[in-house]
């Protein structure tokens, strides 16, 4: 894979080039990285952070949940935090406050919360996807989302500077933040709720019922793929009005248990998923005037790209 841009500083043991991707997404659709990095702490990311060329694309991959990435792979370097970066400690004072580094799995830290007794992280049990992505996607079920439980987050800029920006500051929205343009998310403190773990269990028991009931587990997807609009019916009702329920092309399909859900039947490729929201998106549009925006984020061969270029 021909690359025009300087090869990162060396990384003994954690640089690994030409990796496939697809396995490390939940749409398990995707070509290979031009290089992978993996860490084994914080010292060992700002390391490689400040070292890196900043001509060099770089892409931070979580759990790689709302993320399509492109049949031809990434010519930069992806970094993975989730093996090294991954600890969610307890704060002395008070101990209600967990520290979550951005690497750690958000259905690991729901069912660390409920073996502490502390309440409020039940709804991300049934979310893929790391803490880092959580906070940059404002991600929430259930009626509940990131920013009801984010102290602050700390973030490292390009020039390797660290910082600490609240929801407020990170303007967290529905589905969304304003995290600046090239940087990187590095832990989260979150504010949680003394509460009898046999409660949190069930409530996180009843949540996952209702996921089975109503998503296509089981089948590869990247959960919701548009957001829901505002003042108007919730995107899989729009879907399903415009006829679209169970709707494919090649081997991407809108599921016909959530229309909101589409899901790979084995061989997708990213042109067939791209191909299939854009038709969604458009067919909505025509049908009822509004415009559907996707929750989902597209990895060119570059960088980020809008997922649907709109006309």
């Amino acid at each position: 894979m021909e690359c025009p841009f300087p090869p990162p500083p060396p990384l003994p043991g954690s640089l690994a080039e030409g990796v496939p991707l697809a396995s490390r997404t939940t749409w398990r659709i995707g070509g290979r990285a031009r290089w992978l990095a993996t860490f084994k702490d914080v010292v060992d990311l700002l390391w490689f952070w400040t070292r890196l060329d900043p001509l060099t694309p770089r892409f931070v991959l979580g759990g790689g949940s709302n993320l399509l990435i492109n049949d031809e792979g990434f010519g930069g370097v992806v970094l993975d935090l989730t093996s090294g970066l991954n600890r969610i400690q307890v704060e002395e004072s008070p101990a209600s406050v967990l520290s979550v580094q951005a690497g750690a799995l958000t259905r690991t830290l729901a069912h660390t919360a409920r073996r502490l007794g502390l309440g409020g992280a039940e709804f991300l049990a049934g979310i893929p996807g790391s803490i880092g992505g959580a906070v940059v996607m404002n991600a929430g079920a259930h009626g509940r989302e990131m920013k009801d439980i984010l102290i602050d987050a700390q973030l490292l800029d390009p020039q390797g500077r660290q910082h600490s920006l609240t929801p407020d500051a990170l303007a967290m929205s529905y589905r969304q933040s304003r995290i600046p343009p090239g940087w990187l998310v590095l832990s989260a403190r979150l504010r949680l709720t003394p509460e009898d773990p046999e409660r949190i269990r069930q409530t996180m028991q009843r949540y996952n019922r209702h996921r089975l009931a109503a998503q296509p587990v089981g089948q590869p997807s990247a959960g919701s793929t548009f957001k829901n609009p505002v003042a108007a019916p919730p995107a899989w009702q729009l879907i399903e009005a415009a006829g679209l329920r169970d709707a494919s092309i090649g081997q991407a399909r809108v599921s016909s248990k959530h229309c909101n859900f589409f899901v790979n039947m084995g061989q997708a490729t990213a042109t067939d998923m791209r191909q299939l929201v854009g038709k969604v998106r458009d067919a909505v549009f025509d049908h009822s005037g509004i415009r559907l925006e996707s929750e989902v984020e597209y990895l060119g061969r570059l960088g980020l790209e809008p997922m649907v270029r709109y006309c």
